[in-house]
């Protein structure tokens, strides 16, 4: 069984399904058209015969002495009528409808009763024309008609004149044809007219709106094809399409900067397993070669030598060990595996006591490190109280390796739109402009941004930021190059 290919164009498709409902509605129209048209014909016909059976009537008398048409006068009166118009046929009908005589040849007539409600619709005047009547000859083919009462003595209506119009002959008349055939030669160039501009304005429109739907077909192929920086453009805003554009030039965008974001991360990740492969490697090979000293050449080393070498050991050791805690630390927090347990607490108490414990080590370093006090009385904080603690060691740990001897490690505390703010200055090195906006970066190694001269693993900023959100927080850096580090962050306020 053969079929036919479909189209894969959706304009195509379109444009043919415009043109199959087109020549569709034309039909219907030419069939309305060509019906309108015998109506028109046919109402014209019976308006100018509308007085036909009431003059042929005038000439028919009724006897008083027998109250009939002398049939000698009937016939005389249906042959000069048909002689004159021969296009119509003539009958005398009762009340009932049934024929009580014919202009038309006994074997002519097909029916002997008329239908009698548009006959008195007709004498009644108020319903529209053309009214169809039954034609005796032809009971199926309804006709305009003429008709008209003959009245008897006293008035009473005692038959009507009834007078079909048109006919076979009349229809296939010469003056019948050419008024039939040049109405529906206008009405069909009309039609052809308006239906070739219906089909052109049609086409263009589909055209205009497939143009669109096209533009975002190629942007889609462009975006699979790898160029995620397609957008969909030239497409109205007002319309379904445009939404369609819209959420997908959005989505386009999302796309793009998801694979940003996976091509930044994937790039301090390979960073990050480069500098903690170098970070392990360093104190495991101090370790390896000290051991082997040991264990070699123990019976050449002194007591003392033996002593630095084992605590050159164990050094690397608790280097190592803070390392690998680090990272499991980092690793629980990026994870949200680390649950705070707020809880209320005085937070210029828990600066008081992380200063005095790094007093000893700023007093080795000869810096300055203090707590500004509040000028005024501060609320309790709502925090968890160890992991508080590990943001301010962390940052002062920080303030302290990277601030010269003779430099301020300051903490200033103060009230902030129902939280605490919390700030951490140094007068240090400061931080370049470049590296601020990568300072906090998942997977950034702190080291790019300030070398790790003093012996820190890189980690504690990137532990500090993560432990400020789990707080609803952020960790945030300001830095004049030459000048030191401000970081600040808060804590809700406890609220009983």
């Amino acid at each position: 069984m053969l079929s036919w290919p479909r189209p894969r164009s959706l304009q195509l498709r379109l444009s043919l399904l415009f043109v199959v409902l087109l020549v569709a509605v034309s039909g219907v129209y030419l069939l309305l058209l060509s019906r309108s048209a015998d109506d028109y014909l046919a109402e014209d016909m019976q308006r100018r015969n509308l007085d036909l059976a009431a003059s042929v009537a005038k000439v028919l008398s009724i006897d008083s002495a027998t109250n009939e048409i002398p049939p000698a006068a009937i016939t005389e009166t249906f042959h000069a009528a048909m002689v004159i118009n021969p296009n119509i046929k003539l009958y005398l009908i009762g009340l009932d409808g049934h024929l009580l005589a014919a202009s038309a040849e006994p074997n002519e007539l097909r029916a002997q009763t008329v239908a009698m409600a548009p006959v008195r619709a007709l004498l009644d005047g108020r319903q529209p024309l053309p009214l169809y009547g039954t034609d005796p000859r032809h009971p199926g083919q309804p006709r305009p008609f003429s008709v008209a009462p003959l009245h008897g003595a006293g008035g009473t209506v005692h038959c009507y004149l009834y007078i079909t119009l048109g006919g076979p002959a009349a229809a296939g008349s010469e003056p019948a044809m050419l008024r039939q055939g040049h109405l529906l030669g206008m009405l069909l160039r009309t039609l052809l007219v308006a239906g070739a501009a219906v089909l052109v304005v049609g086409l263009i429109l589909i055209s205009l709106l497939t143009r669109d739907l096209k533009r975002l077909v190629a942007t889609v192929r462009r975006l699979h094809a790898g160029d995620y920086a397609a957008r969909a453009t030239g497409i109205g805003a007002n319309s379904e399409l445009g939404e369609l554009a819209a959420a997908f030039n959005d989505m386009s965008a999302r796309t793009e900067q998801a694979l940003d974001e996976l091509r930044t991360t994937d790039e301090l990740r390979r960073e990050l397993v480069a500098n903690i492969s170098h970070d392990l490697r360093t104190p495991l090979a101090s370790i390896e070669g000290y051991t082997e000293t040991v264990l070699l050449r123990r019976h050449l080393l002194s007591p003392a030598e033996q002593q630095q070498y084992l605590e050159t050991i164990l050094k690397n050791t608790h280097s190592l060990k803070r390392l690998i805690t680090e990272l499991f630390e980092l690793s629980k927090l990026e994870a949200r595996q680390t649950v705070p347990q707020p809880e209320p607490f005085s937070l210029p108490e828990l600066v008081h006591d992380v200063v005095q414990q790094l007093e000893p080590t700023a007093r080795a370093r000869a810096v300055t490190l203090r707590a500004e006090p509040s000028p005024v009385a501060l609320p309790f904080a709502y925090a968890d109280v160890g992991l508080l603690e590990r943001v301010l060691q962390n940052l002062l740990d920080n303030a302290l390796n990277y601030t010269p001897a003779g430099g301020q490690v300051c903490v200033h505390l103060a009230p902030s739109a129902g939280r605490l703010t919390l700030q951490v200055r140094d007068t240090g090195s400061g931080i370049a402009p470049p590296d601020l906006p990568h300072l906090f970066d998942r997977f950034y190694h702190t080291d790019q941004v300030r070398r790790k001269s003093r012996g820190g693993t890189g980690l504690g900023l990137a532990i500090a930021s993560k432990i400020v959100e789990l707080h609803g927080g952020e960790l945030t850096v300001s830095s004049t190059l030459g000048q030191g580090a401000c970081f600040a962050f808060s804590v809700p306020v406890y609220v009983p």
